[in-house]
């Protein structure tokens, strides 16, 4: 019978050693990053707060100094003035191992200075540099060792930072532009540096970087599928109104065509968020830990403001220069939104509220659902049948918002003005 691993090719068993040698770099690089930048976040902003005008004053001109140093910062190091996210990187199969570490240490830098944006873009280009520059060493020229080498790196580096291995593996699995007839072959290094950074980066840390929330679990009954499908459609809604705030905001932003100005007046918008609304501050991942274990303290009407207030904040960002990913600003929002449905409607189990949300307001745009079904059930604890209204609710998200955005599009070609 034959194998479905191509053993008989020497750079493929190769690629499995340099697997473990990449998931042992990017653990290290890994812990390295999220720990200073966790350090140093907590030494400026302190532990997160839930009360609205908590902040501090001075957080305002300090995050908009931040704008103003990472616009520097971008025009010394001739950064590109639309540099791709981190699940781009992964669509299109390549990050550029010259430009990552300018690209990381922008990351770093918005990071610290407060910006609403979370790790992931810096271990996406951390992970896929570092193995797309062994590739183009060892084996110049072979375009399927340079593809499953990058993937197999940035699965490494998003592995220490989940739950669980299988996440990061999950994700990249999904969204690689790896053929189908390859897929298991690609799988396998990516899940072995996904395996061994996160058993670095668990051995030292003794915990992953996306918390586990503890909610109770209702048992299933069939009745929540249907719930899974209106979750969904409220997903949905959610990501088209973040979209339209995205859009709206690098309108207004491109009227100041100076990046020094957009980065000072940026970064001021976000840390006057960040001072209104503390909840707003950072990548979200010990935010949504406060608001879930504090939900009916902070209320509706609170939840609600905090949900737009990280919705603009995250847009506010991006727009001002910041550099960061967006998929646990993005599970924050979700999971918030899924805390508020839960409040307003308490016959829909907590648990199931926030686990179809959290998964599906991603979902509705990130081509991955496995992985972020997989991200909820493991972060909340979900048995395997609990979890078929997430799945039922990712799918949904994502097919509502795909049929949305193609109706605006056919619109646009038609009536191009009008629209």
């Amino acid at each position: 019978m034959a194998t479905p691993l191509p053993l008989d090719r020497p750079w493929y068993r190769e690629l499995l050693v340099v697997a473990i040698v990449v998931g042992l770099a990017i653990g290290l690089l890994g812990l390295a990053y999220l720990g200073a930048t966790g350090a140093l976040t907590d030494t400026i902003f302190g532990k997160p707060r839930w009360e609205a005008w908590s902040g501090e004053w001075w957080w305002i001109p300090f995050v908009a100094a931040g704008g103003v140093i990472v616009a520097a910062l971008r025009g010394w190091w001739h950064a590109p003035e639309q540099i791709p996210g981190g699940v781009a990187m992964i669509e299109s199969g390549e990050v550029h191992h010259r430009t990552a570490p300018a690209w990381v240490g922008l990351a770093f830098v918005s990071a610290v200075a407060g910006a609403s944006l979370g790790p992931s873009f810096a271990l996406v280009v951390m992970g896929g540099g570092l193995a797309s520059w062994i590739a183009s060493r060892r084996w110049p020229g072979n375009e399927d060792a340079r593809l499953e080498a990058t993937m197999a790196g940035i699965a490494g580096g998003l592995g220490g930072s989940f739950t669980s291995p299988i996440l990061g593996t999950l994700l990249v699995g999904e969204l690689a532009p790896t053929p189908r007839a390859k897929y298991v072959e690609a799988l396998i290094p990516q899940l072995i540096a996904a395996t061994v950074a996160f058993g670095l980066y668990f051995g030292v840390v003794g915990t992953t970087f996306l918390n586990s929330f503890a909610i109770p679990v209702e048992k299933f009954t069939p009745g929540q599928l249907l719930i899974g499908v209106a979750l969904g459609a409220a997903s949905s809604v959610v990501l088209i109104v973040f979209v339209i705030v995205v859009k709206v905001v690098q309108r207004l932003a491109a009227k100041m065509p100076n990046r020094y100005v957009r980065g000072l007046v940026g970064g001021g918008l976000v840390g006057f968020l960040a001072f209104a609304l503390p909840l707003t501050l950072g990548s979200g991942n010990s935010q949504l830990t406060l608001v879930i274990n504090n939900s009916a303290t902070i209320g509706v009407g609170l939840l609600l403001l905090v949900l737009v207030g990280k919705m603009l904040a995250m847009a506010l960002s991006l727009s001002a220069g910041f550099i960061g990913g967006n998929v646990l600003p993005m599970l924050f929002v979700g999971g918030t939104a899924g805390v508020i449905v839960h409040l307003i409607f308490p016959d829909i189990p907590y648990a199931i509220a926030v686990g179809c949300m959290l998964a599906a307001v991603p979902g509705g745009y990130i081509k991955a659902p496995i992985g972020l079904t997989a991200i909820a059930m493991l972060s909340i604890g979900l048995g395997p049948v609990t979890t078929a209204p997430v799945a039922i609710a990712v799918v949904t998200s994502y097919l509502l918002t795909t049929a949305v955005v193609s109706v605006i599009r056919t619109r646009v070609a038609v009536h191009p003005i009008h629209a």
